[in-house]
């Protein structure tokens, strides 16, 4: 989560996602800031 000193409102670093026979993710990271939206997209079925 946040530390002290930034306006992170969500930090997720070193995100990897497995599926049989599948590496989906490889260290991901993102950070959210106060205020700011994201958004998330992929096929039908990717994991998210």
């Amino acid at each position: 989560m946040a530390s002290q000193g930034n306006d992170n409102i969500l930090q997720m670093n070193h995100i990897d996602m497995f599926f049989p026979g599948v590496k989906a993710l490889k260290d991901v990271k993102f950070n959210l800031k106060k205020g700011e939206t994201m958004s998330l997209m992929g096929e039908n079925g990717a994991g998210k």
